[in-house]
């Protein structure tokens, strides 16, 4: 989508413009210096922007300067609006949150008008309280293909397809080697971050995921990463969920 048009509130993670009509753009497009982190750098960069409709919206949370707080702007957004929020699981935490904006002092007016004038249409829209619907924002830009820990997982057509390598245990290829997933069939997805204590991986949930499930090294359905970059992980399972229907 591109720019729209209104007020430039930029923050030193982001910038944010309000249509002024039930539109919201977060373009991410600060130099590294202004950022918390490179990582936090690098994740917004290849996220580009986000576009968020009043509708994905239950409220805003605002900061003002004057206090122990850093000022900042977020927006809150309604479960299952977002893909890339709830593929995550709550996991992209203050660092890495896309949807929030940290302002210098000299913005405070602004940011004030921003947040009253968004919460006013949310509330002139009238929503429905609960999760969204239907997905109300796109997912990021995400690769057709990924290779995570003995299999590579690729988007062809209606099919997920997962192609395992010979270091794959015999459990982890049980349901067919390659295995061609009818996206049909899945019903959740899952991305968690690598720590020092556990592998990250990318979960799926599918028709046919038992009540008990496997470790995930012999759970075909769970895709450990390696030296892969984790956005691509985190962006490829958001776009993943985005094909469910609920």
């Amino acid at each position: 989508m591109e720019g729209l048009s209104g007020d430039e509130l930029r923050g030193r993670n982001a910038t944010m413009v309000w249509d002024g009509l039930g539109t919201i753009q977060l373009r991410y497009e600060g130099s590294w210096i202004r950022q918390k982190s490179t990582l936090t750098y690098l994740i917004l960069k290849k996220l580009g922007q986000r576009t968020v409709p009043v509708e994905a919206l239950t409220g805003v949370d605002l900061v003002l300067p004057g206090g122990t707080e850093d000022p900042t702007i977020r927006l809150l957004l309604r479960d299952r609006a977002d893909p890339l929020l709830t593929v995550a699981g709550g996991q992209l935490d203050e660092l890495l949150d896309p949807y929030r904006l940290d302002f210098d002092n000299k913005q405070w007016l602004l940011a004030d008008y921003y947040a009253q004038e968004i919460r006013t249409s949310i509330a002139l829209h009238q929503l429905p309280p609960g999760p969204a619907e239907r997905w109300l924002i796109e997912p990021p830009p995400a690769p057709a293909k990924i290779k995570f820990q003995g299999v590579k997982a690729e988007l062809d057509g209606t099919d997920l397809v997962l192609d395992y390598g010979f270091a794959a245990t015999q459990a982890k290829k049980s349901y067919g080697d390659p295995w061609r997933l009818p996206l049909a069939e899945l019903r959740n997805v899952e991305w968690a971050p690598q720590s020092l204590r556990h592998a990250g991986y990318l979960r799926l949930t599918t028709t046919r995921t038992p009540a008990e499930r496997p470790k995930p090294a012999d759970d075909p359905e769970t895709l450990l990463t390696s030296a892969v970059d984790e956005s691509d992980v985190l962006f490829f399972g958001a776009k993943l969920l985005s094909l469910i229907n609920w």
